[in-house]
């Protein structure tokens, strides 16, 4: 029998439980009225007027009195000049390459037509897009070699060109022509011509499940004097007695006369993967190089959180439970626990539904949950306009306007996804209220797309530019050079296709297993940030607005920031020093050749010490110099993967 003061004691505690569980509710309903988007008060202030654009580094634009968009550069005088040959002004590798120029702050002009080599006197660069080079040509770019001019060519000559005339294979360091057309079997791209290490791709490799790792180019073999960054594999080698040295070159370096020139003998880097072969480029023109990269790497989950209960059906019989419980239950806890592995970066486009047209509808349920299990990690949430219906742009912005505004009124989402709406369809409709505090606009990568840029004076764009459940060969390559040529990644996870699963590789078992095993890939770039896409967003925005100055000898380098805003990143190339210390900034070294710098004022000087340099022998015995034997140890070199053939 329960005694009345046990009596009193029970009903007070369930009373208690009961105000408690009362309490959590006001409280998440509270939450629910007053959440607000916190990133809105952290948002760099740098808009497109504050940028170095295309037009402030086209050398015809700041010639005349139209001095188009962004602002002026530091010092022209001091800036690299390049001429870009290419008979279409506005097709996609004029673009990419103007892009180039802009990411590395060098002015340029684009020659639709062969420029007298009195006028190429002035450049430090010549980049040669869509030119179909004969025979005809070799004098004048014979004539452009004279002048001591850095040269790359992203694609050669026909090969028979090349072969039936002696010059012009010459000229590109071509010794002789092989075979027209060969199948490699595989890739192998040479460690320290990226950032990350050497990178092999055949058959049965680690980059994915798909046979595609075979290629067809022509095959030439090099005369002496070259280096060569990535070749062709043959299976068959031995049995061919092909050495290394004379695997199929697919990017090398050769001189001729004065000048450098530097040739891709494939159409594998079509895209953005030219970016960082011609930062690649670059970085092997000279003992030192340093360029200025955002230094962002991000994963987002898109259309998700997931605030319907779509599909029943299917998800129940594949998981047991709703849609709802899903995405709760056995998305959230395992998304968090990769997202870990991987080093950070909790980044979400919410979906309010999938199938706009159904009549189902987003549900409030279990809004404050998620908001208040993001702000915990802490992450950051943007709006996704992804579907599996046919429904309009209009008609997609009303419905989550509807709902939004009804259960998070104070939420002002500032970055958004554009799913399969082209940029500039969205980006006609950024005006509307809903989405007037858009900054970021995130969408996938489509040939001829810059990376980053801007859309208007305040909104930016960025490409996404790796999946999180596929990376075959091409898509390991893609990122390896974006990250050469960047410091960034921008990894997209795609969630939706588990609410809405088309076959068993749409579920989540298999979805996250894959998924799971991409930091692997993330290792040899571990140095560069993992951040959200609220600060990539800011660094992009320091990062087009920053111009830079440097200079430099054996001792130490001297860089001048325009436009710092609290930090700036650059990547530092050099063959045959160490960094000892920096002054306003950090170094840390990220594989035998680069070094990951972070500038925390205007000025900085980084100290270096030569490391290859010929030290008296403990013993003090020397030998004797014999000027008749200079240049007789002509023997092939191979050095790091780079095979280096001396006359």
């Amino acid at each position: 029998m329960v005694s009345i003061r046990n009596y009193f004691t029970i009903v007070i505690l369930m009373v208690t439980v009961f105000v408690m569980f009362m309490f959590a509710g006001v409280s998440l309903n509270l939450l629910s009225d007053t959440a607000t988007n916190r990133q809105m008060e952290e948002r760099a202030a740098i808009y497109s007027q504050d940028t170095i654009t295309a037009d402030s580094l086209n050398l015809d634009t700041a010639a005349s009195s139209n001095s188009g968009t962004g602002r002026t550069i530091l010092h022209p005088e001091q800036k690299l000049q390049a001429a870009i040959l290419s008979k279409d002004t506005g097709d996609t590798i004029s673009q990419l390459l103007t892009e180039w120029c802009v990411y590395h702050k060098y002015l340029y002009k684009i020659y639709p037509a062969w420029p007298d080599a009195e006028e190429m006197a002035g450049y430090d660069i010549a980049l040669f897009g869509d030119y179909n080079i004969t025979s005809v040509d070799s004098e004048r770019l014979y004539a452009y070699a004279d002048l001591g001019i850095t040269m790359i060519f992203t694609r050669l000559p026909d090969y028979k060109e090349i072969t039936l005339d002696r010059n012009l294979a010459a000229f590109f360091g071509i010794r002789a022509g092989v075979m027209e057309d060969v199948t490699a079997d595989g890739i192998k791209i040479f460690s320290d011509f990226m950032l990350s290490k050497e990178r092999i791709y055949r058959q049965g490799d680690y980059f994915g499940d798909e046979d595609d790792t075979k290629i067809h180019v022509p095959y030439y073999s090099l005369r002496a004097g070259y280096e060569v960054y990535a070749v062709g594999i043959l299976n068959h080698q031995k049995e061919l007695g092909i050495e290394d040295r004379e695997l199929p070159p697919l990017l090398w370096r050769t001189v001729t006369d004065k000048s450098l020139v530097f040739a891709v003998n494939t159409d594998i880097f079509d895209g953005m993967s030219m970016l960082g072969v011609l930062t690649g480029f670059m970085a092997r023109q000279e003992e030192c190089y340093l360029y200025p990269i955002v230094n962002a790497q991000t994963i987002s989950l898109i259309d998700y959180p997931y605030f319907s209960d779509e599909n029943k059906e299917a998800v129940q019989k594949r998981y047991s439970r709703s849609s709802e419980a899903v995405a709760r239950d056995i998305l959230w806890p395992n998304i968090i626990q990769i997202l870990k592995n991987y080093g950070g970066s909790y980044s979400f486009f919410a979906a309010s539904q999938l199938d706009y047209l159904d009549g189902v509808g987003p549900k409030e349920d279990y809004l404050s949950f998620y908001l208040r299990e993001i702000d915990k990690l802490p992450g950051s949430m943007g709006l996704s306009l992804g579907q599996v219906s046919d429904a309009g742009l209009q008609d997609i912005i009303d419905q989550n306007a509807s709902f939004y505004q009804r259960y998070l009124p104070e939420y002002d989402f500032t970055a958004l996804y554009t799913a399969d709406f082209h940029t500039e369809e969205v980006q006609r409709s950024l005006h509307q209220d809903f989405l007037k505090n858009i900054s970021l606009v995130m969408s996938d990568y489509r040939k001829g797309d810059a990376l980053v840029r801007f859309l208007d004076d305040q909104v930016l764009s960025v490409k996404f530019n790796l999946r999180g459940t596929r990376h075959e060969t091409m898509d390991d390559l893609q990122m390896i050079c974006v990250e050469n040529a960047l410091g960034m990644c921008n990894m997209k996870m795609d969630i939706g296709r588990v609410i809405y699963p088309e076959d068993s590789f749409d579920e989540w078992n298999y979805l996250s297993l894959k998924w799971s095993k991409g930091d692997t890939y993330y290792k040899d770039f571990s140095a560069l940030d993992m951040v959200s896409i609220y600060e990539m967003e800011n660094r992009v925005r320091r990062f087009l607005a920053l111009d830079y100055t440097y200079e430099y000898d054996e001792n130490h380098i001297d860089i001048s920031l325009d436009h710092f805003d609290e930090e700036a990143y650059f990547l530092l190339f050099t063959q045959s020093g160490r960094i000892d210390h920096v002054e306003n900034g950090t170094a840390e070294k990220i594989s035998d050749t680069a070094y990951l710098i972070r500038a925390t004022a205007e000025n900085v000087r980084i100290h270096i010490s030569e490391e290859l340099i010929l030290k008296k022998p403990k013993n003090h015995k020397t030998i004797p110099s014999n000027p008749e034997n200079n240049g007789a140890i002509s023997d092939n070199i191979e050095n790091n993967g780079v095979i280096v053939d001396n006359p």
